[in-house]
């Protein structure tokens, strides 16, 4: 199943995507989130295009491989065989599919990536970010073409010497519908944070945050995973003991969409202080309800925050900084109100999934049908 052997004009064939989608459990399927959701919906409007869609889940790899991130091509070629035209990889799983990039194309396999963010500056050893900036670098080197969620991940692709032709910025699709008017109150009392109990989210400045707030009416909930990372959900919660917080910051675990709606319906003020977002789907989901937002500069969240207009921002570890916000929004009524419409207004602009899939099908379809057109013309 080479690019030669494709018919351009009827182009679907198969499809290869590694990565920690498991269909053999349809319960953790209706759990996905973040870049895993984004990778399943992209794998599903293939599908109903006609393409059969190989999902190869990253968790079935021997636990050595997976502890030490080692690459697996070699075991992932042996269980999926060749029998595919596209390999479509992401970004954050570089190290365990080194090397299957190189394969697919000496087989003569078209391959996409999909870059959520860039990892290697956020790994806390230096060998360790050493092993991602490598790997992350030659895995952008070798893919065929590109797909990035966010306006700085395209920059940083175009540091690396990727060119715009050959990279497509395709935005998440928003997973809620659009609030019929701005979320606003008279007297604000709840912070909601959504994320996994990680230091990238910034939790420990959150609870920080709240404490030097002087808003002693206002409480923080937090929801996300919270066996992500045991040993800085222990440090979140001796902060939590210390600060005398126990009754104000609430650590729900991991909720359902119906259980994560109510949260949303019931907050005044939308917290994250990520210290990187590829994107921000959380946040994204939080301005489509109308909520003002407090979050940082880092990553791709300013290309989808204006400070002053749709959230306010600080520098990322700054939780003083987060304090003074947070006691702003909640003692002044016209920013609080005039944030939330912002928020609202411009969560209108986000794409749809259905905006998102049919952009990256188009395009990804094109560039087949030009690949293969020319491996026909030039006889190889």
């Amino acid at each position: 199943m080479s690019l030669k052997d494709t018919d351009p004009t009827g182009i679907p064939g198969r499809i290869l995507m590694p990565g920690y989608i498991d269909t053999t459990d349809p319960a953790r399927l209706g759990r996905l989130t973040g870049g895993i959701f984004y990778d399943y919906m992209m794998g599903e409007r293939f599908r109903a295009s006609g393409w059969e869609v190989e999902y190869f889940n990253l968790e079935s790899l021997p636990r050595y491989a997976k502890m030490f991130k080692i690459p697996s091509s070699g075991i992932i070629s042996r269980r999926c065989g060749g029998t595919f035209n596209i390999l479509v990889t992401t970004l954050g799983c570089s190290t365990l599919t080194l090397g299957l990039q190189r394969r697919a194309n000496r087989l003569g396999r078209f391959t996409v990536l999909i870059c959520h963010h860039f990892r290697s500056h956020l790994e806390r050893t230096p060998l360790r970010r050493f092993l991602y900036t490598w790997t992350e670098k030659r895995i952008v080197r070798e893919a065929d073409f590109i797909i990035a969620i966010s306006g700085s991940t395209v920059r940083k692709l175009e540091e690396l010497g990727r060119s715009g032709h050959d990279v497509l910025l395709a935005k998440p699709g928003l997973n809620v519908r659009l609030a019929d008017e701005p979320r606003f109150t008279e007297d604000p009392r709840r912070l909601l944070l959504v994320g996994n109990i990680e230091a990238r989210k910034g939790i420990l400045e959150a609870v920080k945050a709240l404490a030097c707030s002087n808003i002693e009416g206002a409480e923080l909930y937090i929801v996300g995973e919270r066996n992500f990372d045991r040993g800085y959900l222990e440090k979140v919660e001796v902060c939590i003991g210390e600060l005398g917080l126990e009754e104000r910051v609430h650590i729900t675990g991991r909720l359902s969409d119906a259980e994560l709606a109510v949260q949303y319906s019931l907050a005044d003020v939308f917290l994250l202080p990520s210290y990187w977002e590829g994107y921000g789907m959380a946040t994204a989901e939080a301005m489509a309800r109308g909520l003002p937002v407090i979050s940082t500069t880092a990553g791709a969240i300013p290309d989808m925050i204006e400070d002053g207009v749709s959230g306010l921002l600080v520098d990322p570890g700054d939780w003083k900084a987060i304090g003074e916000c947070i006691n702003r929004l909640f003692t002044e009524k016209i920013l609080r109100r005039n944030l939330a419409e912002g928020a609202l207004r411009t969560a209108s602009l986000f794409p749809t999934w259905d905006d998102t899939t049919g952009l990256v099908l188009k395009a990804v379809e094109d560039r087949m049908r030009q690949v293969v057109t020319a491996c026909i013309d030039s006889g190889s």
